[in-house]
């Protein structure tokens, strides 16, 4: 039987807790409390000192304690990833004049082969590990200062960190070229399943590095998730699952609209995790107000103006049992939300008269469509649509000449931020026919509560 013969290796790293326990030799207790305080250079002078008493000459050696690495764990209570601190630990980086086996060299140390780790093939592999002692090549970790890592053998690590810095940060810049084309499939899978959409990537460094470097692919499959929600929307619509909410707020500027807005769509989106879904929203510019909306269920029309959609298209968009194409600058998009609330200045009236082509309409259609009108002053005022009474004039004199229209709005109350909350998320819920829990009473009672 031929016995294989053990590699001689010529460089190695130590990874290693600070715990004696993982140190089997009782000369270690010492250096060991000193690199718990910081100094890890008697931990550093007596591993050489062990390696060379059994005639393993070292080359180069240096030592660095890693104290602020983090790991991701899964938090079962928290049901999301989480990050946790690492125990401190050490790396020692060792190069060998002559080499030894692996099995050497964890005799000679006192410590158990399986923390040593041998370093990749090829002419950077050394170079890698010193970049390493600091993560100069990986950004996404702590950056530890070259001052940190101990030198007893070869030249002093700073003058070597100065000198490859340079080069270290091309690495990084290749490391992460190479790291995002292993990512940019699981992101995609992800945004594919609706798990990720593009606020969460723009607002990730890590999922907008991948993004950078694929933005057409990860575009494209933004916008596919994005059809695939409006037909599935549209599938829960035919199917009588749920009636469009349309909330319009007024008031004068400075009053309070987005801002009660915004916390309202907040509030929908907690309400909605009570029924196991999830609610995303698009906020919209002033003009040209599709072009950024993908599918979300709540679309938030803040401030815009009349003109920004034709007649045809506000009572398309704003119709509570049907959803069809919306013109916007590039390709027409689906008008798929479950919610709309629009904010501005003037009453509905005034605003749909505006749009384009509203010469002659009967604006009560628009009236018809807003399920509460809500208007902020000192309270808020609710108010929701009723039909007029016919007139015997006929259409064209009534709407055009009068104005009168074939809707009104009526005043239900003046209320407190509370009680008007709560008489808007009953409506939504109604609408979306989910069942109001108590758990939905305590999310009003929270938003009320930060909201005096």
């Amino acid at each position: 039987m031929v016995i294989k013969k053990e590699a001689r290796l010529t460089a190695i790293m130590l990874v290693q807790q600070l715990k004696k326990d993982y140190w089997l030799s009782s000369e270690y207790h010492f250096p060991l409390q000193e690199a718990i305080k910081g100094n890890c250079l008697p931990l550093l002078e007596k591993i050489v000192e062990k390696l060379e008493q059994q005639d393993i000459i070292v080359k180069e050696a240096y030592i660095i304690k890693h104290d602020k690495d983090e790991t991701s764990v899964w938090d079962s209570k928290q049901m999301k990833n989480i990050l946790e601190k690492k125990e401190e630990h050490v790396h020692v980086l060792l190069k060998f004049e002559n080499g030894a086996s692996l099995n050497k060299i964890a005799l000679a140390t006192k410590v158990k082969s399986q923390y040593f780790e041998k370093l990749k093939s090829g002419r950077y592999g050394y170079d890698n590990c010193l970049a390493y002692l600091v993560h100069a090549k990986d950004e996404t970790k702590h950056q530890y200062s070259p001052e940190e890592v101990f030198t007893v053998r070869g030249e002093d690590y700073k003058n070597i960190y100065h000198r490859s810095m340079e080069t270290w940060i091309r690495g990084r810049a290749t490391k992460k070229a190479r790291d995002t084309k292993l990512s940019v499939d699981w992101l995609i899978e992800q945004i594919l399943t609706g798990k990720i959409n593009k606020r969460t990537i723009m607002l990730s460094n890590e999922y907008y590095t991948i993004y950078g470097q694929h933005k057409r692919k990860i575009n494209e499959a933004l916008d596919t998730a994005g059809e695939h929600k409006s037909y599935r929307t549209v599938a829960e619509l035919e199917a009588g699952k749920f009636k469009k909410t349309i909330l319009y707020i007024t008031a004068e500027s400075g009053a309070g609209k987005t801002q009660f807005a915004k916390r309202l769509i907040k509030l929908f989106q907690k309400i909605a995790l009570n029924y196991g879904q999830i609610l995303d929203y698009c906020v919209t510019a002033s003009t040209n107000a599709f072009d950024e909306y993908n599918g979300q269920e709540i679309l938030f029309l803040d401030d815009i103006k009349g003109d920004s959609l034709s007649i045809s298209d506000w009572l398309k968009l704003l119709d509570p049992y049907m959803i069809s194409p919306i013109s916007a600058r590039y390709h027409n998009k689906m008008g798929s939300a479950k919610i709309i609330i629009i904010t501005n200045t003037k009453e509905p009236i005034s605003f749909f008269e505006h749009s384009k082509g509203s010469v002659g309409e009967d604006l009560g259609q628009f009236v018809r469509r807003i399920d509460y009108l809500i208007e902020i002053g000192n309270n808020f005022h609710l108010s929701i649509p009723i039909k007029q009474k016919s007139k015997s004039q006929s259409l064209s004199s009534v709407y055009y000449d009068n104005h009168q229209y074939s809707y009104e709005f009526s005043k239900v109350g003046e209320y407190s931020i509370t009680n008007a909350t709560n008489e808007i998320v009953k409506k939504v819920i109604q609408n979306l026919q989910w069942k109001e829990s108590k758990e939905d009473v305590f999310e009003i009672k929270q938003f009320s509560e930060n909201n005096p």
